[in-house]
Order: C-alpha cells, then sequence, then structure tokens
C-alpha cells in the first residue's frame, strides 16, 4: 500500500449537509437529520447508536443530569451498536464537536447549554470559518498564479513573435 504524504492530510476535515427545513419530524428523526447535516452521521449508515446516545443527552439535558458510562450502557443496551466502547467512540465525537462535555459525574451536552448557541459559538466560529478561509487562500493564490502564468505565455509568445 502507498504511504500518503503528510502534506496530502488535512488539518481538519469538516461535512456539512443541508436537507429540507425541520418540519413534522420525530424527535429521533430531528437528532439523526441534525447529525447528518453537521456530518456526524453519514447518509445510509445502518449503525446510528449515536443518534439514540444524543437523544438521550438531549433528554437529560432538560432536567439537568448528567449520565455516567454506565447510565448510557445501561439506557442503550437494547440496541444494535451500543456496545461500551462504541459508544466511547461516540461520546469522543460529539465532544469534538463540542457538543457534549464530560464532568467529574458523567457526560451532558455542553454546561446543559442550548445547541444552536453551541453551534454559533464553536461550530461556525472555529470550524466552518477557519476552512472557509483556508479554501479562499486557496483561491487567490490560483488566481494570482494563473495570471502570472498566462501574463508569462503571453510575453513570451510577444519576444518570440520580434
Amino acid at each position: 500500500m502507498e504511504k500518503k504524504a503528510l502534506k496530502d492530510l488535512p488539518l481538519q476535515e469538516v461535512t456539512l449537509r443541508k436537507y429540507e427545513e425541520p418540519k413534522n419530524l420525530g424527535q429521533r428523526e430531528l437528532v439523526k437529520k441534525f447529525l447528518l447535516s453537521i456530518g456526524l452521521l453519514n447518509p445510509g449508515d445502518s449503525r446510528d447508536v449515536i443518534v439514540d446516545l444524543f437523544l438521550l443527552l438531549l433528554s437529560a439535558r432538560s432536567s439537568k443530569k448528567t449520565l455516567s458510562i454506565e447510565d448510557i450502557v445501561q439506557n442503550l443496551s437494547s440496541i444494535k451498536g451500543a456496545s461500551k466502547p462504541n459508544l466511547r467512540r461516540q461520546l469522543r465525537r460529539l465532544k469534538e464537536y463540542k457538543l457534549v462535555e464530560k464532568t467529574l459525574d458523567g457526560y451532558r451536552i455542553s454546561e446543559f447549554g442550548q445547541i444552536k448557541s453551541i453551534i454559533d459559538a464553536y461550530l461556525k466560529e472555529y470550524l466552518i470559518k477557519p476552512t472557509l478561509d483556508r479554501i479562499a487562500q486557496y483561491a487567490e493564490k490560483l488566481d494570482s498564479d494563473f495570471t502570472k502564468s498566462a501574463e508569462e505565455n503571453q510575453n513570451q509568445q510577444t519576444n518570440n513573435q520580434n
């Protein structure tokens, strides 16, 4: 297998998807579309335990309850893919997006806060904006390099004609 050069590995990946407006959706379907929208779930994934995990944490938020990993495993034990290692992995993914945090008491929605606030404060500011800024840098570099190349080619052709 060919090794990838380190420079070809992305510093960060952001997947965003736009779906229809969230109308007439049940709670689980709403959570699923949200997670699909921010790239924590892929379309067609049959193992979507992250949906049930996030739904459980959202439900616990209303009573400001933190959940230990044992609580989570017990609550989701009947769901396919709800093994302790997999749930820890899904919690880690939710923590990377700052949607969930671990406290001394267990896991919870970050500061029991509103998801929209978390998206505005973290996802937009620290994931999406820097990625769009870097894409703009690449676009500017393309424009400057290819404008120079076109000018150099035209100058070379003019010199060859003289």
